[in-house]
């Protein structure tokens, strides 16, 4: 930011007694003196509005946007075949006979943050469904969990982010909690499927 300042251009010359002769015009008229007033009123003004400009832009704090990327740690669910991790933190399925697969993965994005994208990236070569979804169960109310984004992982290889709708963006650790869940339905042996990573970005602001 560049300095601010303000040099005033009015200069009051005294008037004396019995000798100076009350005028509008001339150089020591009240126009001239009034407009020297006027002038320099306007640019403090200015000034002031610099000033205000400066302290609001102190005040802001900037918009970082920032990823979390994790590993595909699904815990199993009940009566579902569970994903499998292998020594290179991949997640797939135990055999090429698994025609369906299912699994969670818990998520603690900061709260107050802007969720901005869910990702997930492997591939699904076979004909099954694949879907990635982000879900908040509140802690308020009793009901089924809310789904915020889904990725639909299918034809080969997946890493096409999916944005977050305005209303569901805002992060309530308060009053939610939220996990990522991978399910793969309707599926024929053979086939690739795998997960490699899950990805969210956000906004912290």
């Amino acid at each position: 930011m560049t300095d601010i300042s303000f040099s005033p251009t009015f200069k009051h010359v005294a008037w004396v007694d019995n000798r100076d002769r009350v005028a509008a015009s001339g150089q020591n008229g009240f126009n001239v003196r009034f407009d020297a007033i006027q002038k320099d009123l306007e640019n403090l003004s200015k000034v002031v509005g610099q000033i205000d400009t400066g302290l609001k832009a102190v005040g802001q704090r900037p918009t970082v946007k920032r990823l979390l990327s994790l590993a595909p740690t699904f815990s199993p669910v009940e009566n579902k075949v569970a994903w499998v991790l292998d020594g290179d933190g991949v997640a797939s399925r135990s055999g090429a006979t698994d025609t369906s697969l299912s699994g969670i993965l818990t998520v603690a994005p900061p709260d107050g943050s802007q969720l901005l994208t869910l990702r997930a990236t492997g591939q699904n070569t076979g004909n099954g469904s694949l879907n990635v979804t982000l879900y908040r169960t509140s802690l308020v109310t009793i009901g089924r969990p809310e789904s915020i984004a889904q990725v639909k992982c299918s034809g080969g290889a997946f890493g096409e982010a999916q944005p977050v709708p305005p209303g569901k963006d805002r992060v309530d650790m308060a009053r939610f909690n939220y996990f990522v869940d991978a399910s793969l339905v309707d599926a024929t042996p053979g086939g690739s499927v795998y997960i490699t990573s899950i990805q969210l970005s956000y906004n912290v602001d």
